[in-house]
């Protein structure tokens, strides 16, 4: 596990086919690599989000300290509905030279065992067909990019 970023090439493909993306570029990412999925192991990115909202269930996210921009009655932390697959090639290096990032990266390093876990759970849930409106579209997502690395 390790904190990224992803390429805006990939963000972009995958907004185009799933609304439920996240598309602010250069927007922090835990890289969990391999997560089993559909009898495969895949690699997947989770985003950091500064504002889930109070009422989403604590089974959905991992939550960190608060950001300045994390509002009132909101949580910041690495949402697991918002998780997608992606390929090593798109990976960009997240600098760590900031107090809170070295902050974050130490608790996520704490919690390794506990986060892979959640992930997974997330993951197996999904396959059974259980997820939220706001879940991200995995198997699209998987089919894009394996177009994506075909055609690259």
């Amino acid at each position: 596990m390790k904190i990224v970023s992803i390429k805006n090439e990939l963000l972009d493909e995958y907004r185009k086919i799933d609304k439920e993306m996240l598309d602010k570029h250069g927007r922090p990412c835990l890289l969990v690599v391999r997560l089993k999925y559909k009898d495969k192991n895949r690699m997947f990115a989770i985003p950091f989000r500064s504002n889930i909202p109070g009422n989403v269930p604590k089974s959905q996210y991992f939550s960190l300290p608060p950001r300045p921009s994390t509002k009132q009655g909101h949580r910041h932390g690495i949402h697991y509905i918002k998780m997608f697959p992606v390929a090593k090639c798109y990976l960009e290096r997240y600098r760590l030279d900031n107090p809170a990032a070295k902050l974050y990266d130490s608790i996520l390093n704490r919690n390794q065992k506990k986060i892979i876990e959640e992930c997974q759970g997330y993951l197996e849930r999904y396959e059974n067909g259980d997820y939220t409106q706001y879940s991200t579209s995995i198997d699209i997502l998987i089919k894009k990019l394996e177009q994506l690395m075909i055609n690259n």
